[in-house]
């Protein structure tokens, strides 16, 4: 058994390929942070090259599915830059299967009087705004999740789009929301729980976990670095006990490889490699 770990793929994210008892392997390419140029901008942005190259990679089958990891279109609440930004990655999502995990510029707002429901089907007035995360949880384009959920579909196994998991060949993926609550007790930590519990590991032997907001990181960004060390708190643990595989980030516009089996900060310590790839646009 032998996972093809995490090659860089460009500029764009990254390929990753499994394999099992010679089945040829299954390659996916996860990127983040994409962006699509819109009217502050002019002429061809980088998600636009990123696009292009993507397609070509689609049309020549040397990807089976490609993950993005939030902050999609940062359109920030306008209806035209997510209409670019559909019409500018359908050349390869018409293709192969395309799955999306929720940033937080899909996400993020501030509360509300609790009248009514974002689109994740939290009230706006119990949004998960947690003392440790500053203003880092309320500071976005204050979408409520609502033109994400419109238009992207997962397997109805979790909460819609906003966290949910599925299976190609042999990797199990779970998509998370770092937007949301994950402390231990939560709606989305005992579903992570107990989808983690679930996985027959002969099936699919390797397991990857996807959320915006990573785990880990080298870049010194105070408030940022505590939503990791939290983060980390609440379902490093579960990760280490179900021998998660990997965990694909983005939300810093980088690239960044950990050592392999990090665990409370240790390496070769029986956890999951950590990739920040937010530098799909």
């Amino acid at each position: 058994m032998s996972l093809d770990r995490v090659k860089t793929c460009c500029c764009l994210g990254a390929l990753i390929g499994a394999s099992h008892n010679h089945i040829p392997t299954f390659p996916f390419l996860a990127l983040a942070d994409q962006g699509v140029a819109n009217g502050t901008k002019h002429g061809d942005g980088a998600g636009q090259n990123v696009t292009r190259l993507i397609t070509s990679l689609a049309e020549n089958h040397t990807v089976d599915s490609i993950h993005i990891i939030g902050d999609l279109s940062y359109a920030d609440g306008s209806t035209q830059i997510w209409d670019k930004y559909m019409d500018m990655i359908e050349p390869f999502a018409s293709r192969i299967p395309t799955m999306v995990a929720v940033g937080n510029h899909e996400y993020d707002y501030t509360r509300g009087d609790g009248s009514k429901k974002d689109g994740s089907g939290i009230k706006t007035n119990e949004t998960f705004h947690p003392s440790w995360g500053g203003s880092g949880f309320h500071d976005e384009g204050g979408e409520c999740g609502v033109p994400f959920a419109k238009r992207f579909a997962a397997p109805n196994n979790g909460n819609l789009i906003f966290w949910y998991s599925f299976e190609q060949s042999l990797v199990h993926t779970i998509m998370l929301s770092s937007e949301h609550n994950m402390t231990r007790g939560s709606s989305q930590y005992k579903f992570l729980e107990a989808d983690l519990s679930g996985i027959n590991r002969t099936i699919t032997p390797w397991v990857v976990v996807e959320l915006h907001r990573p785990m880990y990181n080298s870049e010194k960004y105070a408030t940022q670095d505590a939503i990791g060390i939290a983060m980390r708190y609440e379902i490093e643990e579960l990760l280490h006990l179900h021998h998660v595989d990997l965990v694909m980030s983005g939300h810093y516009h980088a690239y960044l490889r950990t050592c392999d089996g990090l665990y409370q900060e240790k390496c070769s310590n029986g956890g999951p490699q950590h990739v920040t790839i937010g530098t799909g646009g």
